[in-house]
């Protein structure tokens, strides 16, 4: 079994249990980035009529995004292939139970999501409402965003880990950087100071 398709075995026991352990093996892939820019390039793509290429379009960031399984939805449909425009809108709406049984919103148990577009998706497209405001709120070891929606309310989120991941490749970037620096220096040449 690929290691894409455990991080499906919720879909067959959609618990909040299940659903954690999925986004554990996300969350711990060396390639996961909750900031990358793979929903805008898959709806780039769906912009531009390569349904096919938003089908193919696989990785680790997109597996748990309600979002990403909707454009594949919008793809298949142009594609006139229900089968699997259905299987798609399922594992969508499958992502935004679970998503929901992770809390119950509020700041003593916030709904934990993998990327951060997930926050918008949850609300947006489950809630059918609008965010007018968002905060970050550290408390503790918890890091959460704070979302105030059209209607006053405020949903709050568990961020800590994307929070961590965009500070350890900010880091690494910057370690990297600097890597660089130095074997210019070292390399320069010996006539050169």
């Amino acid at each position: 079994m690929k290691a894409y398709e455990k991080v499906f075995e919720f879909l067959t026991d959609p618990t909040k249990e299940t659903f954690l352990k999925c986004r554990e093996l996300v969350i711990h892939d060396p390639q996961y980035d909750p900031y990358s820019e793979d929903i805008e390039n898959m709806q780039d793509l769906l912009n531009e009529g390569k349904f096919e290429e938003v089908i193919q379009y696989v990785n680790v960031n997109i597996l748990l995004s309600p979002r990403a399984h909707i454009c594949k939805y919008f793809a298949y449909k142009e594609l006139g292939d229900d089968k699997g425009r259905n299987i798609e809108m399922t594992i969508a709406q499958l992502i935004f139970e679970c998503l929901e049984k992770t809390g119950d919103g509020t700041k003593d148990s916030p709904y934990m999501i993998t990327r951060i577009s997930d926050e918008r998706d949850l609300i947006r497209h489950h809630f059918n409402k609008q965010d007018v405001s968002q905060s970050l709120i550290k408390d503790g070891d918890r890091i959460m965003d704070a979302l105030t929606l059209d209607d006053g309310t405020q949903l709050y989120f568990d961020i800590r880990v994307p929070y961590q991941r965009l500070a350890f490749s900010f880091n690494k970037r910057n370690g990297q950087a600097e890597s660089k620096e130095e074997e210019k220096i070292l390399k320069k040449k010996w006539w050169k100071f």
